[in-house]
C-alpha cells in the first residue's frame, strides 16, 4: 500500500498515462537535501531539491488539467507526445516524456512559471561529448535560470540503508553512485550555449543560476523482523513499499483465499494498471514461477477488499547480493 495518502487519492485517473503524469507530479523527491560524501562539492556546486510541497502545489494547480487530459480527446495530445519521444517504454525516458509534457502544457496555460529554454543539451568539450543536460528553464517568478537533472529510480533497499545501500533494478546502480554521477557530470556545468533564436534570453552562453535534483520513483524495504526506521535524509512521505524473498513471499501470499498474486507490467512500476487484476494469465504461483529477472514486480491483489499492493521479489534473496 502507498504509505501517502496524498498520492493514493491522486492516482484514480481511468487513463494509463493520466495516472502516470499525476505520479510524476505528486511524488515527492526521494531525498530531504543533497546528499553527497564530499562537503566541499555541496557548497561549490550548491544544489537543491524540490520539497515536497512544491510538487503539492504543483499537483494541485494541474489536477483541473488532469482531469480534463483523462475524460477527453485531449489525451491522445498526451499519447502522442509521449509515444513520439525516443525508447518511450523504457522507464526513464517515459519519466522525462511526463515532465517535458508538464512543463510545457503547464506553462502553455499559465499553470506554472517554469518555460523550457532547452533539454536534453549535449555539452561538447575539446571536440568530445562530455554529457548531456536534461532541462534548462527559466523561471519567470524568481528571473532565473535553472537547471534540472531528471531520474526516476526504484530501490531496494538493505541495511544500513545509506544511499549506497538502495540498489536499482540494474544491479550496478545504486543512490550514492547515481547522486556521483549528476555531482561530477551534468551539476558540474557553469554556463550552457543555447540558439539565440530559440532562447527567450537571446544570449550565450548562458549562466545557470540554480541546480537541482529532481528523483522520484518508489524504494523498497526489506521484509524483515526488525524494526524498520527510515533514514534522516529519505523524504517522508515518499512511496515506500517492501520486497522479499522468494521463500518469505511463497510463505505469506500462497494458499489465501481473498488474495492473489499477480505479475506486473514492466510500465507498472509508475501506476498499477488495475485493469490487468483480472486477467487470468498473469495470475502466479510463486512456488512455481520462473523468475527472469534478479529483482521482479508483483501485485498482491485483495479480492475482498479490492485492494492492491507493490511488492517486489527478489530472486538473489538478499539486495547487498547485488553489490
Amino acid at each position: 500500500m502507498e504509505n501517502n495518502k496524498d498520492i493514493q487519492d491522486a492516482l484514480t485517473f481511468k487513463r494509463p498515462f493520466v495516472q502516470d503524469l499525476a505520479f510524476t507530479l505528486i511524488c515527492p523527491s526521494a531525498i530531504k537535501n543533497w546528499q553527497s560524501n564530499n562537503a566541499d562539492q555541496i557548497n561549490q556546486q550548491n544544489i537543491h531539491v524540490h520539497p515536497p510541497k512544491f510538487w503539492q502545489q504543483q499537483f494541485n494547480k494541474y489536477q483541473a488539467r488532469l482531469k480534463q487530459l483523462d475524460s477527453t480527446n485531449d489525451y491522445q495530445k498526451l499519447t502522442k507526445f509521449l509515444m513520439s519521444r525516443p525508447s518511450p517504454h523504457r522507464l526513464g525516458f517515459h519519466f522525462e516524456g511526463l515532465v517535458l509534457f508538464w512543463l510545457q502544457d503547464g506553462f502553455a496555460l499559465k499553470l506554472h512559471p517554469f518555460e523550457i529554454i532547452a533539454h536534453n543539451l549535449q555539452i561538447i568539450q575539446n571536440g568530445q561529448t562530455f554529457g548531456e543536460l536534461d532541462l534548462i528553464v527559466f523561471n519567470h517568478d524568481t528571473n532565473l535560470v535553472e537547471h534540472w537533472e531528471l531520474a526516476v529510480k526504484f530501490y531496494l533497499g538493505y541495511p544500513p540503508f545509506e544511499p549506497t545501500n538502495w540498489i536499482g533494478i540494474n544491479s550496478k546502480d545504486n543512490l550514492q553512485r547515481k547522486l556521483d554521477h549528476m555531482a561530477t557530470k551534468p551539476f558540474s556545468i557553469n554556463s550552457v550555449e543555447v540558439d539565440p533564436n530559440q532562447s527567450l534570453l537571446g544570449n550565450k552562453p548562458l549562466k545557470i543560476d540554480k541546480r537541482y535534483a529532481v528523483i522520484k520513483g518508489r524504494f523498497f524495504k526489506p521484509d524483515t523482523n526488525s524494526v524498520f526506521t527510515k533514514p534522516a535524509w529519505l523524504t517522508d512521505s515518499f512511496p515506500l513499499h517492501t520486497w522479499y524473498t522468494v521463500e518469505k513471499a511463497n510463505k505469506l501470499f500462497t494458499d489465501r483465499e481473498s488474495l492473489t498474486v499477480r505479475a506486473a507490467n514492466y510500465i507498472e512500476w509508475f501506476t498499477c494498471r488495475n485493469f490487468y487484476n483480472k486477467n487470468s494469465n498473469l495470475i502466479v504461483d510463486i512456488a512455481n514461477t520462473q523468475l527472469d529477472l534478479d529483482t521482479n514486480l508483483f501485485f498482491a491483489v485483495n479480492n475482498e477488499m479490492n485492494t492492491t499492493t507493490y511488492m517486489v521479489i527478489n530472486s538473489n534473496n538478499h539486495a547487498s547480493s547485488y553489490r
